[in-house]
């Protein structure tokens, strides 16, 4: 049954980059579908900072809020939450919070204290992105393609000397999800000396927990590592400057892909199928062993599934996204 009367939202957004972004086909058909809702989304900071420019909620209050605060800025009685983080906690601060409608996949205990308990697909079978849309059908909004418009960047200024030497490319060699998500160092290394030779700067990117990786890889092939020191706007932005990003798969790959910039993405233990990075200028490499996907942290027989990714590989889809793009057409 279909919730009806909705003019106060909750969005209760993923915590994490990617899972974010691919939320915002989502958050974009509930934006459209009810023009005159009030909105309230709650994340963790950073990310509602980074997705204001979608337009997508009317209010923004940064993870934990506490239920009277989420009903004070819907400005009353919430209507319907949507519950996008598959934990018991979030389902639980939607019902504390009064929500008439509370909407999100079903789980266990958790099932118990949503009213729209929707059966999520295995793993896989449903692009992120499109089981998000699901949740969308409790309200009767008929969710349609998996579209998505390029990420609207706040205008964050890129890190001083960022793009100075003329064309840049962005290697993102960690990931915070572990091991079984991270191209062997000596190939990203082996990159990073190609594409220097080609004239681009390399900018080693990511979170403070990927410092030591893009240390190494400056080290090692030169360029500068800027892991830990850069917004989430700000890293949006040199993505959307940058001739090429390539990346494992992590959040850097989402955001690359939100913002439209060329990337490639290097897929391992988990699935493409069902996290592939959104945008019009995305080429995934992946060579799927017999146990892949596992979505495994680590892996106890050497990580043959990033092992058969080979440099080649990698440099023909880095090389096809150059040549597509004025910015790394440097001879």
């Amino acid at each position: 049954m279909h919730v009806k009367g909705v003019e106060r939202v909750f969005l209760r957004l993923p915590n994490w980059l990617g899972d974010s972004l691919m939320a915002r086909p989502l958050t974009g058909v509930v934006r459209a579908a009810f023009p005159a809702a009030r909105i309230v989304a709650s994340g963790p900071a950073p990310l509602l900072e980074l997705l204001a420019g979608d337009r997508a909620w009317d209010a923004a209050l940064p993870w934990p809020a506490a239920p009277a605060a989420v009903r004070a800025a819907a400005g009353g009685a919430i209507d319907a939450a949507l519950v996008l983080p598959p934990s018991f906690s979030s389902a639980w601060h939607a019902w504390r919070a009064g929500a008439r409608a509370r909407i999100g996949f079903a789980a266990d205990a958790r099932s118990l204290l949503l009213t729209h308990a929707v059966r999520r697909p295995a793993r896989g079978d449903l692009h992120l992105g499109r089981e998000y849309l699901l949740l969308a059908g409790a309200l009767g909004v008929d969710a349609g393609a998996l579209g998505v418009s390029a990420l609207r960047l706040a205008g964050a200024p890129l890190p001083e000397g960022a793009g100075a030497r003329g064309g840049f490319a962005v290697l993102a060699p960690g990931a915070a999800y572990g091991p079984a998500k991270r191209w062997p160092l000596p190939r990203w290394i082996a990159l990073a000396r190609e594409l220097s030779a080609r004239g681009l700067e390399v900018l080693a990117c990511g979170g403070a927990g990927e410092a030591e990786a893009c240390a190494a890889l400056v080290q090692a092939a030169g360029g500068r590592s800027l892991a830990g020191k850069t917004s989430l706007p700000q890293q949006a932005a040199l993505c959307a400057a940058a001739a090429v990003v390539v990346s494992n798969d992590s959040g850097m790959a989402h955001l690359a892909g939100a913002v439209g910039a060329p990337t490639v993405v290097v897929f391992g233990s988990t699935s493409s199928a069902w996290t592939a990075p959104l945008g019009p200028r995305v080429q995934v490499v992946q060579h799927a062993t017999v146990c892949s996907p596992c979505f495994r942290r680590t892996c106890a027989i050497g990580y043959e599934c990033l092992e058969n990714v080979r440099m080649e590989d990698v440099r023909a889809a880095v090389w096809r996204a150059l040549e597509g793009n004025p910015k790394g057409a440097i001879a």
